[in-house]
């Protein structure tokens, strides 16, 4: 014990006799682990955080039936059992649709339908029709732009339409008009209020939105959609592995993630994870530098405590291990000190960029302590091996 307490005397007096030098090394090891600390515990959320907020770019994951030939139709009872068996963290929301082609009565069929046409059948106006839930629409969709009010808003009433802008343009339909539209396949009749414009740039812009359980009604398909659309957050390789237990469990649906976006993202996000490694890299090697600087002035300034010691009989190995002690222990308590500075860092960078806190990751801590302590002690060893090599007789002759 006596051995271990004189040790720790020795590297408690040798670090408080040079204040500011080790002040400036111990400082330069708490700006590193601080930014290391808060960077990694981003790291380790970015990916989550990132891929909810690209969850604006739409949906990422469909739901088609397995066998369209023999049952064109996915019950809604599979997809809200699908939507039960994704997390609740990692599911944003869905949507199913169910399509079909109405036509409009002849009072209200006046205009150009020659961009509208889906199915031409003499003196008949057809568009397209879809069944949907509009409070799931701002989830999936939230770049759908709607005039006149939300989708959540329109969908209070059962009867409320959301008219694509093209079809509102071209037959001059405003919020607030009546429409009368009957399935062609069916012979059925609802009436709808117009409760919106929507504008998308796609082929929404051409069709109608009603409520689900009233597209049912008007085409004689109830409990069914044609296609649902799920948001999901996650990269590419986890919707496959979602879509491929999906078909195990489900086998009467096929469920397909979206590559075009879910590629998109994963691209985004391993710039943006690399650009993370690359700073925090940086930051430990501008850290090991100031240290190897500033310990390679305290071992010149130790030169003749070190002859002296030399000449007393100590060894180049406990020369060395002693600097290689005090500059760990330096590693260290500037490590915990970095790591705590850390936190409110990264909340600070959650709040700045998601608006949202960081999950504070407590297998943060030992990673900093050892990456603190290892590069102190690596910034050290070059000159503690200089400071053990000197020779004795010279430097006590003042040489």
């Amino acid at each position: 014990m006596s051995r271990y307490w004189m040790l720790a005397l020795m590297l408690t007096a040798s670090l408080t006799r040079r204040k500011s030098r080790v002040a400036i090394a111990f400082a330069a090891i708490v700006i590193g682990a601080t930014i290391t600390s808060g960077l990694v515990n981003v790291y380790y959320d970015i990916g989550q955080k990132m891929s909810r907020e690209l969850r604006t770019y739409g949906a990422n994951l469909v739901l088609t039936p397995s066998s369209p030939e023999q049952q064109p139709y996915v019950r809604l009872d599979d997809i809200s059992s699908v939507a039960a068996r994704v997390d609740d963290v990692r599911l944003v929301g869905y949507v199913p649709y169910l399509f079909g082609i109405a036509e409009l009565q002849p009072a209200q069929a006046e205009g150009d339908f020659s961009y509208l046409y889906r199915v031409a059948r003499g003196h008949k106006r057809e568009l397209v029709v879809v069944g949907t839930r509009f409070d799931q629409i701002e989830k999936v969709s939230p770049y759908w732009k709607i005039t006149g009010g939300t989708a959540a808003t329109i969908g209070q009433e059962k009867d409320s339409a959301l008219v694509g802008e093209i079809v509102a343009t071209r037959l001059n339909i405003a919020p607030g008009d009546r429409l009368t539209l009957t399935a062609v396949d069916s012979a059925r009749t609802i009436e709808v209020l117009v409760g919106g414009i929507l504008t998308t740039g796609s082929d929404e812009d051409t069709q109608i939105f009603v409520d689900l359980d009233l597209a049912g009604d008007l085409l004689g398909k109830q409990r069914v959609a044609s296609v649902a659309y799920f948001s999901v957050v996650g990269g590419l390789r986890d919707l496959e592995s979602l879509a491929n237990d999906l078909m195990t469990e489900f086998p009467d649906i096929t469920a397909s993630p979206i590559t075009r976006i879910s590629k998109s993202e994963g691209q985004v996000l391993d710039k943006i994870m690399s650009l993370v490694f690359l700073a925090v890299a940086l930051i430990l090697l501008l850290t090991l530098l100031c240290v190897a600087i500033t310990m390679s002035n305290v071992a010149i300034e130790r030169r003749r405590e070190i002859g002296l010691k030399k000449a007393l009989g100590a060894r180049d190995r406990a020369i060395m291990l002693e600097f290689l002690a005090e500059s760990s222990a330096l590693g260290l308590a500037g490590g915990l000190l970095g790591w705590a500075l850390g936190l409110p860092f990264a909340q600070a960078v959650g709040q700045s960029i998601f608006q949202s806190a960081v999950s504070i990751r407590p297998e943060v801590l030992p990673l900093v302590l050892f990456l603190s302590g290892f590069l102190a002690a690596l910034a050290s060893f070059l000159p503690a091996r200089a400071a053990a090599r000197v020779d004795p007789a010279t430097i006590l002759k003042g040489e």
